[in-house]
């Protein structure tokens, strides 16, 4: 029988960035999945102001793991997160390369063109932060699916917000409401 450990001192941790986002109360939660699954490859797609993805970064360095860590996103906006300007992925950038930089790359794309530069069965960890569509969400899921490793830890951030309905539907329809 395994043995669930539900805390962890990652937990506690005290996150170094902060920036607007609906993602904050889930960052204990970032700190616990990282510290227990020791994950070698993570992938943020949706990286916006990026409070979730230092947070994975930020447990990543805290551990001392092998890891390389990506996050996907054009930097433009969408409809639910708002358009904005180029200022906030030179923000990002920056923090990025100041702090994480020899095992985090940001990739400034849309989720369909990075597809192919992550090979099938290689990530650990994908967490999707896309458009919060039943649609995109479904989308983004099953086209990034066979790019998961064998550990499968993929997490949705839409749970509290407005969109939960979104997320759940798509769990419900895979079978695991």
């Amino acid at each position: 029988m395994t043995t669930f450990n539900k805390f962890s001192t990652g937990s506690l941790t005290v996150p170094k960035y902060l920036a607007t986002s609906a993602w904050l109360e889930h960052i204990p939660f970032a700190f616990w999945l990282v510290e227990m699954h020791k994950p070698r490859l993570i992938v943020e797609l949706g990286v916006y102001y990026g409070s979730s993805y230092f947070s994975f970064c930020q447990a990543v360095q805290e551990n001392n793991l092998l890891c390389t860590c990506y996050g996907v996103d054009n930097w433009t906006g969408d409809a639910h997160a708002g358009f904005y300007n180029e200022q906030v992925f030179d923000k990002v950038n920056k923090y990025n390369t100041e702090n994480y930089g020899n095992f985090s790359y940001l990739v400034k794309s849309d989720f369909d063109e990075a597809l192919n530069s992550f090979d099938d069965g290689s990530i650990d960890l994908l967490h999707i932060d896309g458009l919060h569509t039943y649609e995109s969400v479904k989308k983004d899921f099953y086209k990034w699916l066979p790019k998961l490793s064998e550990k499968k830890h993929s997490a949705f951030i839409s749970f509290g917000l407005n969109y939960k309905s979104n997320i759940l539907l798509f769990l419900s329809h895979m079978g695991m409401d």
